[in-house]
C-alpha cells in the first residue's frame, strides 16, 4: 500500500471539473466470452441488447486481445497493467506477488472505495488478486466436488496469509464450491450498490458467463456434446444479468457519473482447431475479446475504435478516465487517445502466452497407448496482420513427465505463422514462406522472455492437498 500511495497522485484533469465529485468505475468481466458472439460485433443468431446498449452509448473496440488465454494470469495482467512475464503469475501453482501494485491499490490510495464480486474459483483471493480490495466477495454456491468428503473444513482465513497450508485450505474452501450463477452474481451486485457503496467507488464484477460447466460424465466427447450447444444460451443469460446491473445504475441515478468497462478475460474455442475450451492454444478464438466502454458525456456514443486494444491497457485507461495519475511502469497504455481518434501511442502489436499446456491435463499426448504426454509453453506475438506462435517443450509444471533434453526439444519444438489478413481462421501455416516476418516476431518474443521477472511465489502442495485437488479435477491422478 505504501508503494501504491507513493506512486499515485489524485488529479482533476479536463475530464472531471475541479469541484465535481469523483466519478465511479465498474469493471465487468464476463468469463470465456467471445467477441463474435455479441450482436454488437455482428452476430446474427441471437441478440445481446444489454451488451449492445453499452456499445450504443459508448465505445466498441473492434480489435481487443488478451495476453494469456486462461483466467487467472489474464486477470493478473488486467489488474497490474503488465504482461504475464512482468507480473510472473503463469500457472495455477502461483499467486501474484505481494509487491505487485494493482489497479485496486492505486484507486484505493486515491480515495476510492474498492470492492470485487467474483463468480469462480480461478479468481479466488488465494491467487493474490484481492490486493487493494476492501471487500472481496467470493462466496460460491455451485459445487464441482464429487462428494462432501472432498470439502475443506474450518473457518475462512485471511487471503494474504504467508502459510502455504493455510493458503491451500482457503483455496479448497473456494473450489469445493467452484462458482456461482450469473443471476446470483447480479443479485449480489445490486445489493452492494444499494446498501454498501459510497462514492467514489471501483467495483469489479466477474460473471462465470458461457464458461464450460462441470458435467456428470467421464466421457470427454459426451461432455463436449452437452456443452457446445449451451454456449450461445449462456451468452444470452450473461447479457440479461448485465442488463440488471445497468438498470440498477439508472434507478440509483449513477449512470451519468459511472464509467462501465465490459470485457472478457479470454475467449473460447468451439471446436475450431479440433479443440473445445481455452488456455491450451493461442488462436484468436481464445485471444480475441470484446471490449466496451461507456462513460456518458465523457466518451462519445456509438463509437467504434479500430486501433488494437489489449487487456493490459485497461489499467491506464481507467486511471485516466478517473483522473488519477500513476508513476509506476506499465506495459499498457491508455486508450483514451484512441477514443479521441488520435494516432496509436504505440505499435499495434501484442504479446500472448500460455503455460497451461504444460499442465498434465492440457499437455499434448504423443503416445496414446502409453498416455505419454509432453508439456509446452506456447508463446506468441500478434500484429494487425501476423501472428507467430512458438510451441516450446518444457517440463510439466504439476508432475513429472517426459524429460526435456536437447533431442526431445529439437524433435517437438515448432513454429506457426499466420497471415491474419488472408487467413483469419489461422488454418494455414506460412512460416516457411515468410521467414523474414517470423524472424522479426520471434525476436520480439525472446526479447520479452529475457525481460521476465523471477516467477511469482509458488505454492507447494502437501500430499493431502494434492489428493483433494485431484478429487476436484484440478490435478491429474
Amino acid at each position: 500500500m505504501l508503494i501504491a500511495l507513493g506512486a499515485v497522485i489524485a488529479t482533476a484533469p479536463s475530464i472531471v471539473g475541479h469541484h465535481a465529485p469523483r466519478p465511479n468505475v465498474i469493471l465487468i468481466t464476463v468469463d470465456t466470452l467471445r467477441a463474435d458472439r455479441l450482436s454488437a460485433y455482428g452476430y446474427q443468431r441471437h441478440q445481446t441488447p444489454n451488451f449492445d446498449r453499452l456499445a450504443d452509448e459508448g465505445v466498441l473496440f473492434e480489435h481487443a486481445f488478451c495476453d494469456v488465454t486462461w483466467t487467472t494470469p489474464s486477470m493478473a495482467s488486467v489488474m497490474t497493467g503488465k504482461y504475464a512475464p512482468a507480473h510472473g503469475l503463469r500457472t495455477s501453482f502461483q499467486f501474484l506477488a505481494f509487491e505487485a501494485t494493482t489497479l485496486a491499490e492505486v484507486l484505493h490510495g486515491a480515495g476510492y472505495q474498492t470492492a470485487a464480486i467474483i463468480a469462480s474459483s480461478p479468481l479466488h483471493s488465494i491467487y493474490g488478486l484481492g490486493q487493494g480490495f476492501q471487500k472481496y466477495d467470493q462466496t460460491f454456491s455451485q459445487t464441482i466436488a464429487a462428494n462432501d468428503d472432498s470439502r475443506a473444513t474450518g473457518p475462512p482465513l485471511t487471503p494474504n496469509t504467508d502459510s502455504v497450508t493455510e493458503r491451500m485450505r482457503n483455496f479448497l474452501l473456494g473450489v469445493t464450491a467452484a462458482y456461482r450463477s450469473d443471476a446470483e452474481t447480479s443479485t449480489r451486485v445490486l445489493g452492494w450498490l444499494r446498501t454498501e457503496r459510497h462514492q467514489p467507488f471501483f467495483l469489479w464484477v466477474h460473471y462465470f458467463g458461457p464458461h464450460e460447466k462441470p458435467q456428470e460424465t467421464d466421457d470427454i466427447f459426451e461432455a463436449v456434446r452437452r456443452q457446445l450447444p449451451a454456449y450461445d444460451p449462456d451468452v444470452v443469460t450473461a447479457d440479461v444479468e448485465v442488463g440488471r446491473v445497468l438498470t440498477a445504475l439508472d434507478e440509483l441515478g449513477l449512470t451519468a457519473d459511472t464509467a462501465v468497462i465490459l470485457h472478457a478475460d479470454h475467449g473460447q474455442s468451439l471446436l475450431e482447431h479440433d479443440y473445445f475450451g481455452h488456455g491450451r492454444f493461442l488462436y484468436d478464438t481464445a485471444q480475441h475479446i470484446p471490449l466496451l466502454l461507456r462513460f456518458p458525456s465523457r466518451v462519445p456514443a456509438k463509437a467504434r475504435v479500430a486501433t488494437m486494444a489489449r487487456n493490459v491497457d485497461i489499467f491506464p485507461t481507467i486511471l485516466e478516465l478517473m483522473g488519477v495519475r500513476y508513476a509506476g511502469a506499465l506495459d499498457g497504455v491508455s486508450l483514451v487517445g484512441a477514443i479521441r481518434g488520435e494516432p496509436p501511442a504505440r505499435d499495434e502489436e501484442t504479446y500472448v502466452e500460455t503455460y497451461l499446456s504444460a499442465n498434465w491435463l492440457f499437455a499434448d499426448v504423443i503416445d496414446s497407448e502409453s498416455d505419454a504426454r509432453l508439456g509446452f509453453r506456447r508463446l506468441g506475438w500478434r500484429t494487425r496482420q501476423w501472428k507467430l506462435i512458438l510451441n516450446d517443450p518444457i517440463p510439466m509444471v504439476d508432475r513429472e513427465g517426459i524429460p526435456i533434453d536437447e533431442s526431445i526439444h529439437r524433435k517437438f519444438y515448432s513454429e506457426e505463422l499466420y497471415d491474419l489478413a488472408a487467413d483469419p481462421g489461422e488454418t494455414t501455416n506460412v512460416v516457411t514462406a515468410h521467414s523474414d516476418v517470423a524472424n522479426a516476431l520471434r525476436d520480439n518474443i525472446w526479447r520479452m522472455q529475457r525481460s521476465t521477472k523471477p516467477a511469482s511465489p509458488t505454492m507447494t502442495l502437501a500430499p493431502s492437498t494434492r489428493q483433494r485437488l485431484q478429487s476436484l479435477g484440478y490435478l491429474a491422478n
